[in-house]
């Protein structure tokens, strides 16, 4: 190929390409002046609102958008049903007093291996009436479920997350159900009066860090074996099953936007604001972050399942396996 032909093909190919740049810039209407030496019209192409079907679930989509919401929807209801019935549970009022400890059968720890294996729904446990801090309680709140004193913490720190907000407003609100989907109640405009109350994520987050420390003493107590002056240290199935949740549970809550925020996402600067321990932390958490969502899924899902293991062994239908150790 000749010198000639060579130019002339690299130069229609860059024309072209200039061509389709430029028309992309008047596309996304890109305020900047340019000149239009191959005769593209430069004008601003004016913004015009498509056209949309409105009402629920009205959209000009094809595909099956409406699957995900769905199996989410179907997903956070089961866990929600089965958490309020659990901490329902152990109260004493109403139909609830024939299950439980009020009729005679505790549901909320494993006690039978000479270990104490507690279910995550009810820890720290407050026994109303009781000692520790169940004598805390005044007595016209004997009737409450131990679960009824600590549920509030994790259900307000996943409540008001970042990904779990995402999840409820398109699952259960259809605000919006999916992408080019119409919302029933207009367009969004923001978390206004009553959800305002999502501004306490970061509060519920420093409680929810704390709560790590306490599930992890429960695994520390799992591992503690005792029969009258004897004891010993050992694992069972429902140690291993306590660890893998404060595993998860830690992964999803160092994960959590706010925290990431507080470890050093509000820094602009490392080297003035705990230099490169700070930064290895905030690395560490923004690694996390990444799989915000697949954290709060699966840990949510492990704790419902830590909580139906420990019901199913002091139900008597399993036996907490003691793997090593033990009395």
């Amino acid at each position: 190929m000749s010198t000639k032909s060579k130019w002339s093909r690299r130069k229609s190919i860059g024309e072209a390409c200039r061509e389709l740049s430029l028309g992309l810039l008047d596309i996304i209407k890109c305020p900047r002046s340019r000149p239009d030496p191959i005769g593209v019209d430069n004008r601003m192409v004016d913004a015009k609102e498509l056209p949309m079907a409105r009402g629920l679930g009205k959209t000009d989509r094809i595909d099956s958008w409406w699957t995900s919401p769905l199996a989410m929807a179907a997903y956070l209801g089961i866990m929600v049903v089965y958490a309020t019935w659990r901490g329902f549970m152990e109260a004493d009022f109403w139909i609830f007093s024939d299950f439980g400890a009020s009729s005679g059968t505790q549901t909320m720890a494993i006690e039978d291996k000479n270990s104490h294996v507690l279910s995550p729904l009810y820890s720290p446990l407050i026994i109303p009436g009781k000692d520790g801090l169940g004598s805390w309680v005044p007595e016209f709140l004997w009737w409450m479920s131990p679960a009824m004193f600590i549920l509030i913490v994790p259900a307000g720190f996943r409540g008001t997350c970042y990904y779990y907000r995402k999840a409820y407003y398109r699952s259960f609100f259809a605000s919006p159900a999916a992408c080019a989907v119409s919302t029933p109640f207009g367009d969004y405009n923001g978390e206004r009066k009553l959800f305002l109350f999502q501004n306490l994520h970061r509060y519920f987050m420093y409680l929810a860090v704390a709560y790590l420390f306490v599930l992890s003493y429960d695994v520390y107590m799992a591992t503690q074996f005792h029969s009258g002056n004897d004891a010993g240290i050992g694992i069972s199935v429902g140690t291993l099953v306590l660890v893998l949740n404060v595993i998860l549970l830690g992964g999803y809550t160092l994960g959590c936007h706010s925290f990431r925020h507080l470890i050093g996402g509000i820094r602009n600067r490392f080297h003035n604001g705990g230099g490169k321990l700070a930064e290895k932390c905030w690395t560490a958490c923004s690694g996390l972050n990444k799989n915000h969502n697949k954290w709060a899924i699966y840990s949510l899902f492990w704790v419902m399942f830590s909580d139906f293991y420990v019901y199913m062994c002091t139900s008597g239908v399993w036996s907490d396996l003691v793997l090593i150790g033990g009395v």
